[in-house]
């Protein structure tokens, strides 16, 4: 199950290590122009949305102090902070999509089928687990990447394609 969107989100978080490779650290915590958001708050949210997705199969989350910080209605203003480095936050994605892909991977289709929880996104097209999850392992990652790739190109880098 999910095999389209797993293969997608690595592609994504590959996507995502390419985009931080050159993205100087003292630009962490600078808020893009156009959206707002900060490269940090991007993956901490990143990051948190992917241990929630876990939480719908089973798993667990890594680092729940986040979820306030970053989850889903979280505001965008983070004050600095030594503990969230590139490093942790890139390394956070990584584990968290691991294993949201490797759940998804193993998913249960009656599970995935009912109705999702997530009050914010009630009234959309989005109407099931499984949905939900197609969501959150790709379109939601592609548009927060969107808005790091925009932090990266304020500050001069080159595009990467």
């Amino acid at each position: 199950m999910f095999e389209n969107e797993i293969t997608l989100n690595q592609f994504l978080l590959d996507q995502l290590a390419t985009m931080m490779a050159d993205l100087p650290a003292e630009y962490l915590f600078t808020p893009g122009q156009g959206h707002g958001h900060p490269p940090v708050w991007i993956l901490g949210h990143l990051a948190i949305v992917g241990e929630m997705g876990q939480t719908f199969l089973g798993g667990s989350l890594t680092h729940p102090k986040w979820a306030p910080q970053f989850g889903p209605g979280s505001s965008d203003e983070v004050q600095p902070d030594t503990s969230l480095t590139c490093e942790v936050l890139i390394d956070a994605n990584t584990s968290a999509y691991e294993t949201l892909r490797t759940l998804a991977a193993n998913a249960d289709a009656a599970a995935m089928a009912q109705p999702h929880p997530v009050e914010l996104l009630h009234g959309t097209a989005i109407k099931t687990n499984g949905q939900l999850l197609a969501h959150i392992l790709t379109s939601h990652v592609g548009f927060h990447l969107a808005q790091l790739s925009s932090c990266r190109r304020e500050r001069g880098i080159a595009a990467l394609f």
